[in-house]
């Protein structure tokens, strides 16, 4: 149904039909995935129709990206739809999941604090600040990646039965809605100059919580805290050139890089080798070769008129550490370990042009398919999070960075010819 939408917006005919009809405006599906959504959770706790509940809540929740997708394309974006339409969403995934509270299968506190922050975000922020500050109250990434997990995870109770046995990390979903909620609060009351600077912070935040975390030997945790500041990294650049930034945002951009990509995934080299000589030779190699790459970039080539602003000398340093991190968990041949940290050492120094990945790959991607695949990382975070398995996540981070390397061979390839 989202594609057919797609498909019909980009023709001329299709678009002008959705946009002269009333019912197809953006505020109007707003109030109908409400409906619509509202019709699903009664027929599924009141009634017991677990089919049509479970299609016509999975209808309302892709009505959720349809609304905007009209809006954009029809120029059809208004200061009213943008207080309604989060207003629409919790009214629309919160009445079910406080049922399944009630029911059991959500913890009652969580839900309980999820729906205060959501009313303080809903009328606090948008209500009172925004008719006091200039601040924007329009939905950012965080919001947007929070609808969806939450729309999700309402599905997603609806399958945990004996009969199909999916594991159980509902908590585990519950608690980065949260966490997510929070953020997209806070991001609306912060002048728009210091997101850059919040968003290295927190970056280098999960820096310093993964060096305690490769002390405690929590390495599943560690890789998903590297993971977390990789996530903040990719956006405190763009903020910086959306919204500009302050004179500090250079410097404490690398030192968070090289805590969280540099030091904290050689500690881990360090001590999966027991700290033996040669697993500290390698890791301070790694740590010595990240710093390098960071301070060249800092002084030579940001600078540079010859490189492309759409490629970058040598490996990026959130990519080594993904493989750095992923060679740890996955292989327990130290000779193994030792070889691939040599080799992205070697990439790290290197003037190999690798592409930008914020800058090319994912602003190709149309948006409704970055939102999502925001999700299905907080999805993969989550299940991760529940069954601890280190080399499950070390091969989905190796073959991450093989599909990156792929990417950026066949767009050079595409540049050259």
């Amino acid at each position: 149904m989202y594609f057919g939408f797609v498909v019909a917006l980009k023709t001329e005919r299709g678009r002008d039909y959705l946009c002269r009809h009333w019912y197809y405006h953006p505020n109007a599906i707003c109030v109908w995935r409400v409906f619509i959504g509202l019709a699903g959770t009664m027929l599924y706790f009141v009634i017991e129709q677990h089919t049509w509940g479970i299609f016509l809540f999975t209808v309302s929740a892709v009505l959720d990206g349809v609304d905007g997708l009209i809006a954009r394309s029809c120029d059809l974006i208004t200061p009213f739809g943008e207080e309604i339409d989060p207003l629409c969403d919790k009214l629309t995934y919160l009445p079910p999941m406080v049922y399944f509270a009630y029911d059991g299968l959500l913890s009652m506190t969580a839900v309980w604090t999820l729906l205060i922050i959501e009313a303080c975000g809903q009328f606090l922020v948008r209500y009172i600040i925004k008719r006091s500050t200039k601040f924007s109250v329009a939905a950012n990434n965080f919001g947007k990646i929070k609808a969806v997990l939450c729309f999700s995870l309402i599905i997603y109770c609806t399958l945990l039965s004996d009969a199909l046995q999916l594991p159980d990390f509902s908590a585990e979903m519950l608690n980065l809605c949260i966490i997510l909620s929070i953020s997209s609060s806070a991001f609306k009351i912060i002048a728009n100059r210091f997101y850059a600077d919040i968003l290295s912070i927190l970056n280098l935040l999960c820096g310093v919580t993964g060096i305690f975390l490769v002390f405690q030997g929590r390495y599943v945790y560690t890789a998903i805290a590297i993971l977390a500041g990789q996530i903040f990294d990719l956006f405190d650049g763009r903020m910086a050139e959306k919204h500009g930034g302050t004179k500090f945002g250079p410097w404490l951009d690398d030192i968070a890089d090289m805590v969280s990509f540099g030091i904290c995934p050689g500690l881990l080299i360090i001590l999966k080798g027991n700290l033996g000589l040669p697993s500290f030779i390698f890791g301070a190699l790694y740590c010595v070769s990240v710093g390098f790459r960071l301070w060249r970039y800092l002084v030579h080539d940001k600078h540079e008129k010859t490189l492309p602003p759409d490629a970058f000398n040598g490996l990026p340093s959130p990519a080594g550490a993904i493989v750095a991190v992923g060679a740890c968990l996955f292989w327990k041949n130290l000779w193994i370990i030792w070889a691939v940290t040599l080799f992205i050492s070697y990439l790290l120094v290197s003037h190999i042009r690798f592409i930008h990945f914020g800058k090319v790959m994912l602003r190709r991607v149309p948006r409704a398919l970055v939102v999502i695949f925001g999700f299905v990382i907080v999805f993969i975070i989550a299940y991760i999070i529940k069954v601890k398995d280190s080399e499950m996540l070390g091969a989905l981070l190796l073959m991450s960075f093989l599909i990156y390397l792929i990417t950026r061979s066949k767009m050079i390839i595409r540049k050259v010819t």
